[in-house]
């Protein structure tokens, strides 16, 4: 049983090496080909100081040179820390000093940083023959620390830091394989970003356990992606449900997928088999899983893999992966009967971030469990809101857009949307002084997008008097939802 990422990086080039193993469209790397590249950027990053259990941070886009830096992470025994390619670089430099990076890698670096394309050199690519893969042991690379680290609003309501052992992704990974059926002929389409659980875990390390290959893609084009699926040949196309919108819509607009999509792997707070299928249908996809995690579970839970011939009441009903409990408790923390809805709790040797000495993490969802033990994930019970699939924390956004001169209070708060779940709505109180005129929402936004990545800046600033707080001085999200409801049904009225 392979034990780590770098073992599995030597392991694709002497199984697979003339497989194809991952392109951006500019041209696919063989698994035989990609490992000489990964072994020159482990050089780079070796001569820039970095070794074994070190740190490096990664930002970019989803292309061949992210993955070429990851590997060459990998084989130094280091780890990866990524970060969103729309994060500022404030952001990433307090990321950076928050991990311990050795090395930041940046495709935009600024000073101190190292660049991807120097890390990456433009090079005549090996044939892959002429290193010994017989001999090399990939076993002798130690990796004393994690394989990555990944960011995360988390359900605690603040952003943080999810350590993710190799085993455990090889273990927990492998599992997914088989329940989803991913093997090695599938092509991933590589949509969301590889700095996302669903990204690295859901795409890049499904793909080195099964030899599957992966068109990433860097600009994600709603209007292009249609022609990608063809022209990838892609069999499963990852993301979140927002994806399966756009691409319904494309394909209603006469821009076909192509017939070798067998599969639209998706995840979300919570899957509406009803409001999704239709889509599929309407895209020519035969099968729509859909998975329930999170950043501190290592991006899985719990999977369903055909929502269609399986959903139930509305929801997903998802078999608990081998190895992991899941309990769904009231209140007062005691477990409900089958059937009955309360807040889900998971335990298990995936579990990277437990919220108590017994290893038990309590999540921010709301759920309920069938008899049979499956799983069914209902909406959340926290603050926490997801947008395209991303979790966003609501204080992080209102301390962005806190630092306006215009802003004496703000609330932030989700207003449902068919396509991205939420669509992030600011309530604000002006600061003293500032008239229904001074009142400025662009420069208001435009201050919070320079600190914020831009699934984080809200879409709209409605603009009160006051925000409700409840007795003990606490901001009262709940009446802040129903104020903004009962503005924007008086504002569709005058319209």
């Amino acid at each position: 049983m392979l034990a780590s990422l770098a073992e599995l990086w030597f392991d694709r080039a002497r199984t697979h090496p003339d497989d194809p193993a991952v392109d951006d469209g500019r041209g696919w790397l063989t698994w035989a080909e990609l490992l000489p590249r990964a072994r020159a950027v482990g050089a780079a990053l070796a001569e820039a100081g970095v070794g074994p259990g070190d740190v490096v941070v990664l930002q970019a886009r989803n292309t061949v040179e992210w993955v070429l830096v990851a590997a060459g992470v990998h084989l130094l025994g280091a780890t990866l820390a990524p970060l969103g390619a729309e994060e500022p670089v404030a952001s990433r430099q307090e990321y950076a000093a928050r991990v311990g990076a050795r090395v930041v890698v940046a495709e935009v670096p600024v000073a101190g940083e190292l660049d991807l394309g120097l890390a990456c050199p433009p090079h005549p690519v090996p044939t892959g023959r002429e290193i010994d893969l017989e001999s090399a042991d990939p076993r002798g690379v130690r990796s004393p620390g994690p394989a990555v680290v990944l960011a995360t609003s988390g359900t605690a309501g603040h952003r943080s830091t999810v350590p993710m052992d190799h085993d455990v992704l090889v273990r927990l990974y492998g599992d997914v394989a088989v329940m989803l059926d991913v093997g090695r002929g599938d092509r991933l389409l590589g949509v969301v970003p590889l700095a996302h659980s669903f990204g690295f875990n859901g795409l890049l390390v499904l793909a080195l356990l099964t030899g599957a290959s992966l068109r990433l893609v860097p600009e994600r084009d709603p209007r292009a992606l249609p022609g990608l699926v063809r022209e990838s040949g892609a069999t499963i196309v990852a993301g979140p449900p927002a994806l399966l919108h756009d691409l319904a819509g494309a394909v209603l607009g006469g821009d076909g997928l192509g017939p070798q999509v067998r599969l639209f792997m998706t995840g979300a707070t919570e899957v509406r088999p009803d409001a999704l299928l239709p889509l599929a249908d309407r895209a020519g996809i035969p099968r729509v899983s859909s998975g329930y995690g999170l950043t501190q579970t290592c991006g899985t839970v719990a999977i369903c893999p055909d929502i269609g011939r399986l959903a139930d009441a509305g929801h997903a009903p998802m078999t608990v992966v081998p190895g992991v409990e899941v309990v769904v408790v009231d209140a007062l923390g005691s477990p409900v009967p089958p059937g009955a809805r309360g807040r889900v709790l998971t335990r298990g040797y995936q579990v990277a971030v437990p919220t108590d000495a017994d290893g038990w993490l309590v999540t921010g969802d709301e759920g309920h469990l069938h008899p049979d033990g499956t799983l069914c994930i209902t909406g959340r019970v926290d603050d926490q809101l997801v947008v395209s699939g991303f979790n966003v924390d609501p204080v992080r956004v209102e301390q962005a857009l806190a630092r306006s001169p215009y802003v004496a209070q703000v609330a932030v708060v989700g207003v449902p949307d068919p396509r991205r779940g939420h669509r992030l709505v600011a309530v604000a109180v002006p600061a003293e002084g500032v008239d229904a005129d001074g009142r400025n929402d662009a420069a208001v936004l435009a201050q919070a997008r320079a600190v914020l990545a831009g699934y984080e800046v809200p879409d709209t600033v409605v603009w009160m008097d006051a925000l409700p707080h409840t007795t003990t001085g606490k901001l009262s999200r709940a009446t802040v939802r129903r104020m903004l409801a009962e503005h924007l049904g008086d504002h569709d009225q005058e319209d």
